[in-house]
């Protein structure tokens, strides 16, 4: 992967970092301008290779070390604060940690080759600390960073979509879900009357005539539901009112804590502890940091006002109210603005002039540490306004988007209502129309009444083969997702007894059938009761379906002959309804049988049961 050109910022920090080299290390060695090249070199490529190049610095840095050229000055605090927080923003893992460690690492080994340095364990506490900080500092901004960019991410492929198709997508899978529904109830229903007729035929049962008409009146109430269902606009989504999340209480939980370490600070101190300006840095600037979100300008005012009176009273300076103003530096960084900076600016110069009447030495890494939390500080808060933004042009396009969706949504529903209402109203209207011809001729002109229920047989047979094609395009997917139109069918039992009123006289013996053949199984076994109405004279049907874990085999045995040209036949079977089901078991590697044997007629079929399967 290639370097890109480093930008305006990385090459000041860099530069910056160099000149701070040459500053302290120009009065210890002839090779400070040397060095201070190779720290600029190494700064311009920490945010593209920040292991390598935080590597390099900690290389330099130990080099320094060992030849005792920097003498505990802070020549290399710079490099090490830059390369550190970059380990933490850029880089990630184990690899990043180690170098991120070899920093505070050189440091110790100084101090213990030094007998006047404080004591080894208070440095290596003191280096870790800070080292750890430092590197949390980029890691949440890196976080931040990361949020941000899928953020945008989201948005601009959401701003790339184009509604027009996924509108139509949605309202061609609304037409098939909905519209598998309506027409799976309309196909029951109209092949249920045909079959009825058919058996009614025969003798003219008053019983099944009236069964095709209560059928078609039952069919036409449950239509009239649904078509009131596809017309009822959907409710209003609840408007969520967004919940504001509790940010003073982190703040006063870390409030607390500096409390409790600033007063132990002050109680330890014999020079602190008889001071009552130290009891009120002690326990007020915790208390401006508690305010920092809200009243950052009142907090920085104050804070500005205890550290005064910490210098000027000869307060000991106390960590406690070091990491308070680190913690109001970064909130600078993030809240930003002319008048915080300015009070910032006023607090940092105080805390400095603090830092310098109590140990001069120190006056280095305050300046670090307050430049870095406010550069992390302000970075982290521009990642979070791109955040902020990008979520929120989010939400925009998703709420244009789900209202143009519904719109169409609901558009098809009306669209889909009047259709099935047309259909339904010529197909079971004729046919319960002429059932009631049937009934009324029934005694007085057999041959009219046949003659009608021969129009009822023509009726459901031209609705049916309609249905047929309509379920086809919703099926294949011409309309919408493939099978969103395979409804639930009824259970095996009540088409069972449904059937059973026609004089059939039906055997059930069904295992369980696996959720992905489920809609299989039924069609089979409805096709199957269909031509036993339609081609035989049979009166007595068994059923069974056997499962195991490997295959799932289906037969249905009649004990009829057949009433027309229709045979079967272990190839190509006669007859539109079986050579569907042969083609639909053999997509699913099965084997189809359809034709007479000794007992009648058999269909039966055996397919893999623990495959995943189109039904």
């Amino acid at each position: 992967m290639r370097l890109r050109r480093p930008s305006l910022s990385e090459s000041v920090a860099a530069v910056g970092c160099g000149l701070w080299v040459e500053l302290f290390l120009a009065p210890t060695t002839i090779w400070a301008p040397l060095v201070a090249l190779a720290t600029i070199g190494a700064s311009l490529l920490l945010p593209q290779r920040p292991v390598i190049a935080g590597a390099a610095l900690a290389a330099m840095q130990w080099t320094l070390t060992l030849a005792h050229v920097t003498e505990g000055g802070p020549a290399l605090l710079a490099p090490y604060f830059i390369a550190v927080y970059s380990l933490g923003r850029h880089a990630s893992g184990w690899p990043a940690i180690a170098v991120a460690a070899a920093f505070p690492a050189s440091a110790i080994v100084e101090v213990a080759g030094a007998a006047d340095e404080p004591p080894l364990i208070a440095t290596l506490v003191f280096a870790v600390g800070l080292t750890a900080g430092i590197f949390a500092y980029g890691y949440v901004v890196r976080r931040r960073a990361r949020m941000a960019a899928r953020s945008r991410v989201a948005a601009s492929r959401l701003q790339s979509t184009d509604a027009a198709t996924v509108a139509a997508r949605v309202v061609a899978d609304e037409r098939a879900r909905l519209g598998g529904q309506a027409l799976g109830l309309l196909r029951n229903a109209v092949g249920g009357m045909r079959a009825d007729a058919a058996a009614a035929r025969r003798d003219l049962d008053a019983r099944r005539i009236d069964a095709i008409a209560e059928r078609g009146r039952q069919a036409v109430t449950e239509l009239r539901w649904l078509l009131g269902l596809l017309r009822t606009a959907p409710p209003a989504a609840a408007c969520e009112i967004p919940q504001r999340r509790a940010r003073w209480i982190p703040n006063v939980c870390v409030g607390v804590a500096l409390l409790v370490l600033g007063v132990l600070e002050v109680w330890s101190s014999e020079t602190g502890r008889s001071s009552l300006v130290a009891w009120v840095v002690a326990v007020g600037l915790p208390i401006c940091t508690v305010g920092r979100g809200r009243w950052m300008g009142f907090a920085l005012a104050a804070a500005v006002a205890l550290l005064c009176a910490a210098a000027i009273g000869g307060v000991p300076f106390i960590v406690a109210a070091g990491l308070c103003v680190v913690l109001l530096a970064w909130s600078a960084g993030v809240t930003g603005g002319p008048l915080t900076w300015a009070l910032f600016g006023a607090t940092a110069v105080v805390a400095i002039v603090w830092v310098a009447l109590d140990d001069p030495a120190n006056v280095p890494i305050g300046l670090g540490v307050l430049g870095l939390a406010t550069f992390a500080g302000h970075e982290w808060s521009m990642h979070d306004r791109d955040d902020r933004a990008a979520k929120a042009r989010t939400d925009a396009l998703r709420a244009g988007l789900d209202a143009r969706l519904d719109d169409a949504r609901r558009d098809e529903r009306l669209r889909l209502a009047r259709d099935l209402h047309d259909v339904a109203s010529h197909a079971v209207g004729v046919m319960v129309l002429q059932a009631s011809v049937v009934r009324s001729l029934r005694e007085s002109d057999p041959a009219a009444a046949r003659q009608a229920l021969s129009v009822i047989d023509t009726t459901a047979e031209q609705a049916l083969a309609e249905l047929a094609v309509m379920f086809h395009l919703l099926d294949s997917g011409a309309i919408g997702a493939p099978g969103l139109a395979g409804v639930a069918p009824e259970p095996l039992s009540m088409m069972a007894e449904r059937l059973r009123r026609t004089g059939l006289l039906i055997e059930l013996d069904v295992e369980p059938v696996p959720r992905e053949l489920e809609g299989t199984v039924y069609r089979l076994i409805q096709e199957s009761l269909t031509n036993v109405l339609k081609h035989s004279d049979a009166l007595h049907v068994r059923i069974r379906v056997a499962s195991t874990d490997a295959a799932l085999s289906v037969r249905v045995m009649d004990d009829g002959h057949p009433t027309d040209d229709h045979g079967g036949t272990d190839g190509p079977v006669a007859g539109f309804g079986l050579a569907g089901m042969a083609e639909r078991i053999r997509v699913l590697d099965g084997e189809f049988r359809a034709g007479p044997d000794d007992h009648g007629f058999t269909v039966e079929a055996t397919m893999p049961a623990r495959r995943a399967v189109r039904s």
